[in-house]
């Protein structure tokens, strides 16, 4: 039985799962319908479609725009909680015209679970692949894969975009003299050429692909997947800038994605989506210095073929987190070292469906979500009991799911 980490809340939980809509790249399958929508089962784990909550046409009112709903891959709610806004990361690059930027939306999530649409802003980069809310939520942020650079988006008290003040764009191409850490394009990582696999794309230039605050907020980390680069930028909490960037850098080519915190804020763990490693800096909250330490493969011994590792996600306890991987469809999970920090991975445990995406916690720890896109169109529960998963038997079926997160 799963451990109860915190008592089974007292108001309705509800789930939303982002997805892909427009094909766009071949990987991403592209054939999902909107935000879907669920209530859930605080006890079970199961997720149950809102009623009345449509899917393909969130946008209930006329000065909703027509492309408002095209790749709305990834979700991020406002940390204030009363306030009951979710963003959305429209995952295209033209909000006005083909060679123009993507956009952000944003929902209200009414007392049973619907949305409601409330506007929409161009992000000032094509592609975004994440989004974010600093903790303070005054701030949002967005990884533009495409273009290649991070932009910030300014949040009114009550969690609408400020309208007065348009997405500032910070190019990763200028930090450190924009070189990559190594040369070549499209080089097969070591790690990747150790089992024999082929996983390798875009390596032609920056591509953001994450960003977040650090726990002290202080600075904004952002992944650069083409320039194989984790990059600090200092933040301005009074004027959303950032300034004075530095970074580190992962093994040349092998792709740097996502990441995650230790809730100590000075151990800092990168997944490489194409050498299927996970990468330990540790960070200097004071200053923002990065400093590698080791890679760690989450491909199990023996393994031979292509991997693409997509998502990380730090378990309950704080001393174990979980890796996944496409293709492989798997769930590695790491045990932490106590005093080091150094990860080692002790096994992994099958999705149950096809290139899982990424993978979210209910708030009370007890269950994991697994979102499958491409051909897997399908989320995946498991109970959590300490660093062990079981599957739950639960299948819910989302065409290209990207992304799920919870609200009450």
């Amino acid at each position: 039985m799963p451990n109860a980490i915190s008592p089974t809340p007292t108001r309705p939980l509800f789930a939303y799962v982002g997805t892909y809509t427009d094909g766009g790249k071949p990987w991403r399958g592209g054939v999902g319908s909107g935000v879907h929508q669920f209530a859930v089962d605080p006890d079970t784990g199961a997720l149950q479609r809102l009623p009345n909550a449509p899917v393909a046409a969130l946008h209930d009112n006329s000065n909703a725009p027509a492309y408002a709903d095209r790749n709305p891959a990834t979700l991020a709610r406002h940390p204030n909680t009363a306030l009951a806004v979710l963003y959305v990361a429209n995952e295209f690059d033209g909000l006005t015209g083909p060679n123009t930027s993507g956009s952000v939306s944003a929902y209200a999530m009414g007392p049973n679970g619907a949305l409601q649409f409330l506007a929409e802003v161009d992000c000032g980069g094509k592609n975004p692949a994440y989004i974010s809310v600093h903790p303070e939520g005054r701030y949002l942020f967005t990884a533009n894969y495409v273009s290649g650079d991070v932009s910030v988006i300014a949040l009114r008290a009550d969690g609408h975009f400020d309208s007065h003040r348009p997405a500032r764009v910070y190019p990763n191409a200028l930090c450190c003299g924009a070189t990559p850490c190594a040369p070549g394009a499209n080089v097969v990582p070591q790690a990747a050429l150790d089992h024999e696999g082929f996983a390798l794309s875009d390596h032609d230039g920056p591509h953001a692909h994450m960003v977040q605050a650090d726990p002290s907020g202080n600075f904004v980390l952002v992944t650069d997947l083409g320039l194989d680069r984790v990059i600090a930028y200092r933040f301005d909490r009074d004027t959303g800038a950032l300034s004075a960037p530095t970074s580190a850098c992962v093994t040349e080519s092998s792709g740097a994605r996502h990441f995650i915190f230790h809730a100590n804020g000075r151990w800092l763990y990168v997944v490489n989506e194409e050498a299927s490693t996970v990468a330990f800096f540790t960070f200097d909250p004071g200053t923002g210095q990065l400093t590698w330490v080791s890679e760690t493969s989450t491909l199990p011994a023996g393994f031979k073929g292509t991997s693409f590792a997509s998502n990380i996600q730090m378990l309950p306890s704080g001393s174990h987190f979980v890796v996944l991987n496409r293709l492989h469809d798997s769930i590695a999970i790491f045990e932490l070292d106590a005093s080091t920090g150094a990860p080692s991975c002790l096994g992994e445990e099958w999705t149950r469906g096809s290139f899982p995406r990424s993978c979210t916690l209910d708030p009370s720890g007890r269950y994991l979500y697994v979102c499958h896109n491409k051909q897997g169109d399908n989320v995946t529960v498991f109970a959590v009991d300490g660093h062990r998963l079981h599957f739950t038997g639960q299948y819910i079926a989302v065409g290209s799911a990207s992304m799920l997160v919870f609200s009450h």
